[in-house]
């Protein structure tokens, strides 16, 4: 097994295959889309050329053929056929491998076609009706300008047959001109007979004469008509690709490609998405719609699923997977032509893309206009902290003056007031200080001035500023002796550390112990906050650092910044904190630091040693 990317390729000759041929060619098509495939069909009039220049564009290396029937003087291949040999004589970077075909009758069918494959019955009856009139006519002119002369109007007759029939007709035409023309003209008439070589040369110069024009002329007669196809495909794409891109819903692209594919198809063409009602939808197009969306895969008349069908649909794919399908109907029992599954198959990943696009370009409106709602929104919020900031000093400075008044002392109830208006104060000023430092870290502006630091002095000073906080909690102290000085933003850090007591002090019962330890591993500093508490809500441990997150049991009071605060101070140092649900119930909260010995110590220790 290659285990790599495989194509499935089609050479488009200048002579198109007959219906059952066609028929047969796309449910291999549609067999390999189904194992896996991406199927890509070119146009040449050399199928080894064309299989060259496809290989070399897409970068391919192994090349798997399918050996002819019959034999020849090799045994490997077949008379006549030379694209396996012309492949195996000159395939530098190729890796060609032959696979046998299956014996039946299908094979014996196939290897007795010859150069006459192609054109109808109907095709065949008229070049013999048109000879047999030209022969006609040519009883009444070859008495008045000769035998030779004769032949050139054959000579135009095949030529104008050649432009209006196949391939297989024109080589008739051609054959049969030639006969009549011997038998009925040339001496001795009624007798397949040449007696001179003046003759003889010229009825062999004409019949190769007739037979390569003939050849020659179908051939730029199917080119032109591959052109003229080629050309209104590509119209049709370039329209529909025109129409798409200038709508700006979902239902004026489908209302457009819907329009736009019944002009190139002249069929009844919708278009359905997964999850909408298809129009006059049935059980069986609903199972059809289902399969589609399920496996990505074509389904309907000329597929290997549901070909019973009377329609013909393809999958709609984007960025996300099959969202849908075109569906293309058939009035008659006709099934779709090579060139139709084609462009119906550019059209349905034209559509794809066009709602793709728009897709995109709403969640780029969204998130454009979601970023300048939170950039007027921050920029609000720090305006308004700035503001806030001097009346809240001035609230504090009047209540702690009317606290120390002594000419005048106040009642137990007036004390009581001017002591909550002082408590109000002070935590609207953390609040308002919370909110300008979540504004500075997310700006960038937070970085970390590092000082000689003793972290468990810096414990005790945490523990000794919340200590009211905690007072109705049972705080235990386990600090690991003989901890190094250490290099650390002394007032980020305390703040981070302060508000982990804070929160736990706001979200555990009173008489609830609070675990605060500090020790060293390896090269971090470790500072844990745990508690006995109610523990933190599973759903919520993911989103506890998030701003303005608060969790569903949260008690009263506070925004939701603290944590987040936490993250930010600590990150900025290049550390990280973590929350996790302590085994037998709480939550523990750890600090980990990067240990940056001060220079002093360091070189007290090294001299030590």
């Amino acid at each position: 097994m290659l285990h790599c990317r495989w194509v499935a390729l089609h050479v488009a000759m200048v002579h198109n295959p007959d219906r059952k041929g066609e028929s047969r060619l796309i449910r291999h098509l549609d067999l390999a889309r189904e194992l896996g495939a991406e199927v890509i069909t070119t146009s040449d009039q050399d199928v080894v050329r064309g299989l060259k220049r496809v290989a070399r564009q897409w970068n391919i290396t192994h090349l798997v053929l399918g050996k002819p029937a019959g034999r020849g003087l090799w045994p490997l291949l077949p008379k006549g056929d030379r694209t396996v040999r012309r492949l195996l004589n000159d395939s530098a970077g190729l890796q060609i491998h032959l696979v046998g075909p299956e014996p039946g009758p299908e094979t014996a069918r196939r290897r007795g076609r010859g150069a006459l494959r192609g054109g109808s019955i109907g095709q065949y009856l008229t070049v013999a009706g048109v000879v047999a009139l030209v022969t006609g006519a040519a009883f009444l002119l070859t008495p008045v300008v000769g035998a030779h002369a004769t032949a050139l109007v054959y000579l135009l007759t095949v030529v104008l047959l050649a432009l209006f029939v196949d391939r297989g007709p024109a080589l008739l035409a051609a054959a049969l001109s030639a006969l009549v023309w011997d038998y009925f003209f040339l001496p001795p008439v009624f007798a397949f007979q040449i007696h001179s070589v003046e003759d003889a040369m010229l009825f062999g110069m004409y019949f190769v004469v007739a037979l390569v024009v003939g050849q020659l002329t179908a051939r730029i007669k199917a080119q032109q008509t591959q052109e003229s196809e080629r050309q209104n495909d590509a119209t049709a794409l370039y329209l529909l690709t025109r129409e798409s891109n200038q709508a700006r819903a979902v239902n004026e692209i489908i209302a457009r490609a819907r329009e736009q594919m019944g002009a190139a198809f002249q069929l009844p063409v919708s278009i359905i998405l997964a999850g909408s009602d298809a129009p006059g939808g049935s059980g069986e197009e609903a199972a059809i719609l289902a399969w589609i969306v399920k496996n990505g895969r074509p389904a309907g008349r000329g597929a290997n699923q549901f070909a019973g069908a009377p329609f013909l649909c393809a999958p709609i794919t984007n960025s996300s997977g099959t969202i849908g399908a075109v569906r293309l109907e058939f009035p008659d029992a006709r099934p779709p032509s090579l060139q139709q599954l084609s462009l119906l198959e550019a059209c349905s990943r034209q559509i794809g893309l066009a709602l793709d696009r728009l897709r995109l370009s709403q969640l780029s409106e969204q998130a454009r206009a979601l970023t300048e709602s939170e950039r007027l929104s921050k920029a609000l919020l720090d305006s308004v902290s700035h503001e806030l900031r001097t009346p809240i000093a001035a609230i504090q400075s009047a209540a702690g003056n009317l606290l120390e008044l002594k000419g005048a002392p106040l009642s137990g109830f007036h004390r009581q007031m001017m002591e909550e208006i002082a408590e109000a104060s002070r935590r609207l000023d953390r609040l308002v200080g919370n909110v300008l430092d979540m504004n500075r870290i997310q700006s960038g502006a937070v970085k970390p001035i590092r000082n000689e630091c003793d972290p468990a002095e810096l414990v005790h000073l945490c523990l000794a500023e919340t200590e009211k906080l905690l007072a109705s909690r049972k705080v235990r102290v386990s600090i690991q002796p003989n901890l190094p000085m250490t290099q650390m933003d002394f007032v980020l850090t305390h703040q981070a550390l302060a508000n982990l007591l804070s929160n736990a002090a706001a979200h555990t019962d009173a008489g609830t112990e609070v675990e605060v330890s500090l020790r060293a591993e390896a090269d971090d500093l470790i500072f844990t906050v745990a508690d006995h508490g109610r523990g933190i809500d599973p759903a919520a441990l993911p989103r506890v650092f998030d701003k303005f997150y608060r969790a569903p049991n949260a008690p009263a009071g506070g925004a939701g910044l603290g944590l987040s605060l936490v993250k930010g101070f600590i990150e900025a140092q290049g550390g990280s904190v973590t929350a996790a649900n302590r085994p037998g119930g709480g939550a523990v909260f750890a600090i980990q630091l990067p240990i940056r010995k001060a220079a002093a110590h360091a070189a007290l220790l090294s001299r030590t040693q």
